[in-house]
């Protein structure tokens, strides 16, 4: 079960890359290249919060810088998060970040208690993808805070 489920993987890592070479098979690279690059995604990211540390009951900006395989600043992914509190069930989020160029991405979302949270950010662009599981520790909101300020820098 185990060798079909990898010969099936061999042969989509194969069209994928015929697809995305626009090649013949002739010119593909070699399985081995195949399966690295499967296992290496095309792009990472660095996650970081406004306010720093975030607080609960407070709309906090999220900024992702995305790198692509040659660590150079990669523009024009689609780039979502998909934020939850370990263990708790009904606080997912699901965040679609705006492009603000240079590899920088950004959204907002709020969190209702304090303790960790896990960000999974993904990125796709033109059949190449990236996915990454981030945490962040948010902080309770200071005594007396209303909760509904706002920090852009719009």
């Amino acid at each position: 079960m185990r060798f079909r489920i990898l010969t099936l993987a061999a042969v989509a890592v194969l069209v994928y890359l015929a697809y995305d070479y626009r090649a013949d098979f002739a010119t593909l690279p070699d399985f081995t290249t195949a399966i690295i690059n499967l296992r290496n995604p095309s792009f990472r990211f660095a996650l970081h919060t406004m306010p720093d540390p975030p607080t609960c009951d407070t709309s906090v900006r999220l900024e992702v810088h995305a790198i692509d395989a040659d660590g150079q600043s990669a523009d024009g992914l689609t780039v979502r998060a998909y934020v939850s509190m370990n263990g708790m069930e009904g606080t997912a989020q699901e965040v679609t970040l705006r492009g603000k160029g240079g590899g920088n991405y950004e959204g907002r979302v709020s969190f209702e208690w304090a303790g960790s949270w896990e960000v999974d950010v993904t990125g796709t662009k033109a059949f190449k993808n990236g996915r990454q599981r981030l945490s962040i520790e948010v902080q309770p909101a200071p005594p007396g805070d209303s909760g509904d300020r706002d920090d852009s820098e719009s």
